[in-house]
């Protein structure tokens, strides 16, 4: 081995060791925009607490409304722990989904002009608004998933309990897809923002991303309760592998290995494509951007 590395030139060595140092310099400073973020939005207790209520009484209503469908026959094939599950998942982690917990700073920045501050910083700023948006969303999920996920398992919800996983590989391939499905997830948030650039007010591309994404990733209908037409053309966007496919992992409705190696796959790809794209489409509006307001 070290034969084969002596071989290796210096000056290949030099731009390999280059590479690294800036790699970890970049995820240095990723990091620390997270953690600030993270320790920010975290301290907002009270929030949370109506946060963690809110969820309980919408998730009960979720639960309701969907018992009768199932109860009345339905083309679902969800069993109704199933579907609890996947409604209990769904409010505890609600905010990783939502555009509610996006990061607003960056948007009145964008409004405002306080984005030529954010340009003169010696990174880039994609990793920047990524960073700040991932802190935000993961604080704000965790004071609301732990408390929801403990209540709801417990023995007095009935046969509307937080069901525990399937299987121990269930679980793993749900964390798995979880953490993906929130790659996905960022990546089109991303989107969001940049198209915001482009425009003096912000809040009608923030809308219109909104109602496409809830719509067509079981954020208001679960997917599994959809036309087969409707789920087989959701399943050529990115939006059927945010959190539908990790909740439904977890649930054991979908247990297919075959089906589900291919969904990792898929998310993987979503998640460089729908990058790239962004990459693409802020630099192209950085070389000609115009700073709002102040």
């Amino acid at each position: 081995m070290n034969e084969d590395l002596e071989l290796i030139p210096i000056d290949t060595k030099l731009k390999i060791k280059n590479i690294i140092r800036v790699c970890i310099r970049h995820i240095k400073i990723y990091w620390a925009y997270l953690k600030i973020r993270f320790l920010n939005e975290i301290q907002y207790k009270a929030a949370a607490l109506a946060g963690i209520i809110t969820q309980f009484a919408w998730g009960g209503m979720y639960i309701m409304l969907y018992s009768t469908f199932l109860q009345n026959g339905t083309s679902s094939d969800y069993t109704i722990s199933q579907m609890c599950s996947y409604v209990w998942l769904q409010q505890g982690t609600i905010m990783l989904y939502s555009m509610s917990s996006i990061d607003k700073d960056i948007l009145r920045h964008c409004e405002t002009g306080q984005i030529a501050m954010e340009l003169v910083k010696p990174i880039d700023l994609y990793s920047i608004w990524h960073a700040k948006t991932l802190g935000k969303k993961i604080a704000s999920s965790i004071l609301r998933l732990i408390p929801i996920v403990v209540i709801c398992s417990m023995p007095f919800m009935g046969e509307f309990k937080l069901m525990p996983p399937v299987s121990a590989k269930a679980f793993i391939l749900f964390i798995i897809t979880l953490i993906l499905s929130v790659g996905v997830m960022m990546a089109y948030t991303m989107l969001m923002y940049i198209t915001a650039t482009k425009n003096i007010t912000s809040q009608g591309v923030k809308s219109t991303y909104r109602i496409i994404m809830e719509a067509c990733s079981g954020s208001i209908i679960p997917i599994a309760f959809m036309p087969n037409t409707v789920v087989n053309v959701l399943k050529c966007t990115p939006f059927y592998y945010m959190q539908n496919v990790a909740f439904n992992i977890y649930n054991g409705y979908l247990t297919d290995n075959f089906e589900i190696v291919r969904i990792v796959v898929l998310q993987i790809i979503w998640i460089f494509v729908l990058t790239i794209i962004g990459k693409r489409m802020l630099n192209k509006e950085l070389n000609k951007v115009i700073v709002q307001g102040g």
